[in-house]
């Protein structure tokens, strides 16, 4: 048997945790704001004692920080973002940033985002409305606006990638400051940035990864027979 089973395992563990990432992907297609994931292979335990082994695992998964499609909702509270910025959101953990832009009112006037997180004024603080307020939309800098009159601003950030660690409910974390400078960050109103998985292509790569994860089952299997069928030669040849 050699080393080949356990080649063929690291395969099979690296195609599971591919498989994972790939069907997460096309469950959150239909999530605004939500960035693909993309696992990366690369060789692992190169220090091996067989001359002729090479064994796999995942190397990174990153996120894909290309923009998704925009869709018009003509929601004066949707909210899509141009360029690599994120919004401000508190949370129970502390401040994170999301480029999910599906904004309301809850009923204490604050604005919140789909999950119910109220979303940051510049410089921190809530973003809140009279209660009877009707005529409220958000500028293009993130003013957040009653009829005429400013009520606030949203907290408009942008981030190096590799400051943002990827939380949970499409939430990241930040490890370094804000960038200072460069371009503004705008928004557009009654619009919401979609998903950047592409359906199709994700269950491509959900059947390709799928019959690799099977084929290496299979090698596996195989293995086991060949190592059974030597042990019971050797107990016939006692």
């Amino acid at each position: 048997m050699g080393s080949g089973i356990y080649i063929a395992t690291s395969g099979a563990v690296a195609q599971d945790r591919a498989l994972d990432v790939t069907a997460n992907n096309i469950a959150n297609a239909s999530t605004a704001g939500y960035k693909g994931k993309r696992a990366t292979f690369g060789q692992a335990l190169a220090n091996t004692r067989a001359q002729d082994a090479a064994f796999v695992g995942v190397a990174e998964v990153a996120t894909d920080t290309s923009a998704g499609p925009i869709r018009q909702t003509d929601n004066p509270l949707d909210l899509a973002l141009t360029g690599d910025g994120y919004f401000s959101v508190n949370t129970p953990a502390g401040v994170r940033y999301t480029r999910a832009g599906d904004f309301r009112l809850d009923n204490q006037g604050r604005l919140v985002n789909g999950a119910g997180l109220v979303a940051r004024a510049t410089g921190g603080g809530e973003l809140r409305v009279p209660p009877d307020a009707t005529d409220v939309t958000v500028g293009d800098d993130g003013r957040l606006m009653v009829g005429a009159d400013p009520v606030g601003q949203l907290e408009l950030v942008r981030f190096a990638p590799t400051s943002l660690t990827r939380e949970g409910d499409n939430l990241y974390a930040a490890s370094g400051p804000p960038i200072q400078g460069g371009p503004p960050v705008e928004i557009m109103s009654g619009a919401l940035e979609q998903s950047n998985v592409n359906v199709v292509r994700g269950v491509i790569e959900l059947v390709k990864v799928s019959r690799t994860y099977e084929s290496l089952m299979k090698m596996i299997q195989g293995y086991r027979d060949m190592d059974a069928a030597a042990a019971r030669g050797l107990g016939r040849s006692k």
